[in-house]
């Protein structure tokens, strides 16, 4: 694997770090600022929004111009963000801090089929895959590693660490761009056909749900009567283990399956389901914490693996690298409407025994139609 891509990952992982170090600390956050469980998680949520906001933008400037001014603006914001964030005193600084390095987001992983057809011709599916799995390998160690940093450091130390990694991927990211291609067809016509439709809701049905079951975790921990200095740490090593399910199943299938996309959607769109499955009824009804841990780890593994085997699969509508980056783009926007939505909504319906039952179900059903999707997704 040649080493000009590693500043990139590098970058994607330094914001997947900074992005869920915070799940984990929801119940702190909450008591630091004075403020509803729903503001906490909309922050969350706010990468969400940005991709959805953003994500053709960043699509649209990588397609038209180059990626190179992208993957700087981004990396530019993510450190402003993450240290505004850090030093932020009350919510509404702290809060708009965390949109700016949210905004980072789109612009690193938007253009990322750009990136994988024009660097590495004719195995675009395993590119995609091992970037989308570093993201989720930084959302994963953030997730572990928070309650930890935050009993030794506190809660503005564990923030500024965040915002140390990002300067270090700033300072790693410029000297690199000019290995960046650039030298691909400008055009954005035919970026679009209707049976992409298909692959965006497999991705907002995983990447919502995914995130939700990991913003929940501590949460509904407490409901069960974990007191709140252990729901902080199980929450944060069951989101950590979902998310390093999620690296690991987006580095590892789509590799293995690259000659083979259509077994591996059917494969992992069906255990995709059945592992959503167990992890949204261990959660919900029972305090068996290694059930709990394995579906939250199988719902990452398979469920980030055809994730990015979906979004992939979006590349071969198109026949230009410029125009990938543009149909990954759409996609990444289309599934985080569901990130920026599905965790405030849906989400809430955990933190209460009364309404549990019914976020169960409604996390079955979505996931029930993308599984059957997989047989029907371009291969």
């Amino acid at each position: 694997m040649e080493t000009r891509i590693v500043p990139y990952w590098f970058l994607i992982f330094t914001i997947g770090f900074g992005w869920f170090s915070l799940a984990p600390l929801v119940p702190v956050l909450e008591n630091y600022f004075n403020v509803p469980l729903s503001s906490i998680l909309f922050i969350i949520s706010s990468y969400g929004y940005s991709m959805a906001i953003l994500g053709l933008l960043a699509g649209f400037l990588s397609a038209k111009f180059t990626t190179r001014s992208v993957l700087l603006i981004s990396s530019v914001l993510s450190f402003i963000g993450l240290l505004g964030r850090a030093l932020s005193n009350g919510f509404p600084t702290f809060f708009l801090f965390a949109i700016v390095a949210s905004v980072a987001y789109p612009l690193a992983v938007a253009p990322v089929g750009s990136i994988a057809r024009s660097m590495f011709k004719g195995r675009a599916s395993t590119i995609v895959g091992v970037s989308v799995g570093i993201l989720f390998i930084g959302m994963a160690l953030g997730s572990f590693f928070s309650p930890s940093i935050f009993s030794f450091i506190g809660l503005r130390g564990t923030l500024m660490l965040s915002a140390i990694l990002a300067l270090i991927a700033l300072v790693l990211i410029i000297p690199s761009l000019r290995n960046y291609p650039s030298d691909y067809e400008r055009s954005l016509k035919g970026s679009f056909t209707p049976g992409m439709i298909k692959n965006w809701y497999v991705g907002l049905a995983v990447a919502s749900i995914s995130v939700m079951l990991g913003s929940i975790a501590s949460t509904v921990l407490q409901i069960h009567g974990v007191i709140t200095p252990l729901a902080v740490s199980m929450g944060g090593f069951l989101t950590g283990l979902s998310f390093l399910g999620s690296g690991l199943g987006a580095i590892i299938l789509p590799s293995l399956l690259e000659n083979r996309l259509r077994l591996g959607l059917i494969l992992t769109g069906v255990l995709t389901f059945l592992s959503s499955i167990i992890s949204a009824v261990s959660i919900s009804f029972t305090v068996n914490f290694p059930l709990i841990a394995l579906g939250y780890f199988l719902f990452g593994f398979f469920g980030n693996a055809y994730w990015s085997m979906a979004m992939a699969s979006t590349t071969l509508y198109v026949n230009d690298p410029g125009k990938a980056g543009f149909a990954t783009s759409m996609y990444s926007v289309i599934t985080n409407v569901g990130v920026s939505i599905i965790p405030v909504t849906v989400g809430v319906l955990f933190s209460d025994n009364s309404t549990i039952v019914d976020g169960v179900v409604i996390v079955v059903i979505i996931e029930l139609i993308a599984g059957l999707l997989s047989f029907f997704l371009k291969s």
